[in-house]
């Protein structure tokens, strides 16, 4: 009897212990990373929607693979080119390394808090010198002040955010360094845009590049308006619904847009006082190209530029979109009356037009009118196409560089890095999920094809290199309103190929 009792006592202790060890392990659990545990303080209890970690904050933030530096006070030039119509800060091309103080402006407070950090951290001083505006597109003001700064050899600008144009005629003279070769600068990590990688890399080497460290290719990326009301108006088919099908292509937009038109004052004439299907922008026989997968030029398995405008497709999708913005009642190709587009913006704030088909801009530019709009990619060429294609504008765009002339390269390379890294979660955030998604779009469907938008850039060397003047012989034709696309191609052909073999000679010397 007494080992039975005491059999029983050991039994009860042993029970006693187990379960007082099973309740200080779950207690220790709620306080570390017991996800299965859903009582109320659980920090990724999903009926809680504060308790759980997006997935930006969730994950372990990158740190760039760069060393600690201690660079006395240098001042860090940054040579910005001048846009006066595409400018967050009346006269520059979008600012996003200069903020004195903090403003409650989300973009601006971000790229202070950036700034601050990595002057403090790196012991430098941020100082933006902004070239004047130019009376062409190539804006050759800032061009032309990095040349003469390498050619001197004053080492006036540790880098540059120059527009497209003039960065491609910088890459090709051999003033700009190829940031593959730049360490501690990688271009593969994530702060840095991996499309840019994809078309612009000239036999394995990156002279301009794009990413979180600025929002100038985000806002140049190419995308389209639709007017809710009108849609709901007329009975149409819902745009978000063909996006996600992969239904969305340039025959459903046009059946869709030739619904909707009208002279809304009677005057027997279309003027802006009457309704359209669609606001049409001249850059966007561009982006029509682009949208469908296709380019005006490519780099090709050798590293070298070739021409690709001239095909099927193209042809295609040409004649499709031309049939139908050529057709004054149905589209209106506003420019030749509304350069900045301010007519324009007031017509599509009356619901006077169905689509307006230009960049991402126009969502910022619409910000403060009251209107119910939606975003969308440009269409597809037929439902058969796998992917959306979203252009990068060569005249809105605006690129990272390098000048050759370097007082410390490996300093250079450094910060660039440290911004780019610090601004994938500082920049990059405001401007996509607080500004963009929060402020300026409509609706949640509007942030899902943002994702889609961005995530389907696309870069065209033939329109930014400017090969044979290709990218603005095919405004002329809308222009004009011409449609033989063909005797344009063969008619600009020879100079085409002259470009090419200049570039490609240009490079080969460069890099030989």
């Amino acid at each position: 009897m007494r080992k039975f009792l005491a059999l029983i006592l050991i039994l009860t202790m042993v029970f006693v212990c187990l379960a007082f060890t099973a309740s200080c392990g779950e207690k220790n659990n709620d306080e570390g990373e017991n996800i299965n545990n859903n009582n109320n303080g659980n920090k990724n209890d999903p009926d809680n929607p504060e308790t759980v970690p997006d997935e930006e904050t969730a994950a372990a933030k990158i740190e760039p693979d760069i060393p600690d530096a201690n660079y006395g006070g240098h001042q860090f030039n940054i040579l910005l080119s001048i846009n006066g119509e595409f400018s967050n800060a009346g006269g520059g091309m979008w600012n996003d390394f200069e903020a004195e103080v903090e403003t409650g402006d989300s973009i601006n407070d971000a790229i202070y808090k950036r700034n601050v950090y990595i002057e403090d951290k790196y012991n430098i001083k941020i100082k933006v010198i902004e070239a004047q505006a130019a009376d062409n597109m190539e804006r050759p003001a800032a061009q032309k002040m990095l040349k003469n700064s390498v050619q001197a050899n004053d080492n006036a600008y540790d880098a540059a955010l120059l527009s497209g144009y003039a960065t491609c005629q910088l890459a090709s003279g051999g003033f700009l360094m190829d940031m593959n070769s730049m360490a501690p600068l990688d271009l593969s990590k994530p702060w840095w845009d991996q499309k840019a990688n994809r078309d612009l890399m000239i036999k394995n080497k990156m002279f301009y590049t794009a990413g979180d460290i600025s929002n100038v290719t985000n806002y140049a990326t190419y995308a389209m308006l639709f007017n809710k009301q009108l849609v709901q108006e007329y009975g149409l088919e819902d745009p978000y619904a063909l996006v996600r099908n992969g239904e969305w292509t340039y025959p459903k937009m046009i059946e869709m847009a030739v619904q909707v038109s009208g002279d809304l004052n009677g005057d027997g004439k279309y003027d802006f006082d009457d309704l359209y299907g669609a606001l049409v922008w001249d850059d966007t026989m561009m982006g029509i190209v682009n949208s469908i997968g296709e380019k005006c030029a490519v780099v090709n398995k050798d590293g070298g530029i070739e021409l690709a405008l001239n095909s099927e497709r193209v042809l295609g999708v040409f004649n499709l979109y031309t049939d139908y913005v050529y057709d004054k009642t149905k589209a209106l190709t506003y420019q030749r009356q509304d350069w900045d587009g301010s007519k324009s913006t007031t017509m599509f704030s009356n619901d006077q037009a169905l689509f307006w088909i230009q960049i991402m801009e126009l969502v910022v530019r619409l910000r403060a009118q009251e209107i119910n709009f939606g975003v969308l990619p440009y269409p597809k060429l037929d439902a058969s196409q796998e992917n959306y294609y979203s252009t990068v504008g060569s005249w809105h765009s605006g690129f990272i560089c390098v000048p050759i002339s370097q007082e410390d390269s490996v300093r250079t390379a450094t910060i660039l890095e440290a911004l780019a890294a610090e601004s994938k979660y500082t920049i990059r955030p405001a401007y996509y999920d607080i500004a963009l998604k929060g402020k300026y779009v409509r609706d949640e469907e509007s942030e899902e094809m943002l994702d889609l938008i961005f995530d389907s850039k696309i870069y065209d060397l033939g329109w930014l290199y400017q090969i044979g003047g290709y990218n603005e012989r095919i405004m002329d034709l809308l222009r004009s309103f011409k449609g033989d696309f063909i005797s344009m191609y063969e008619k600009n052909l020879s100079k085409a190929e002259k470009d090419i073999e200049k570039i490609n000679a240009a490079f080969d010397e460069i890099l030989n």
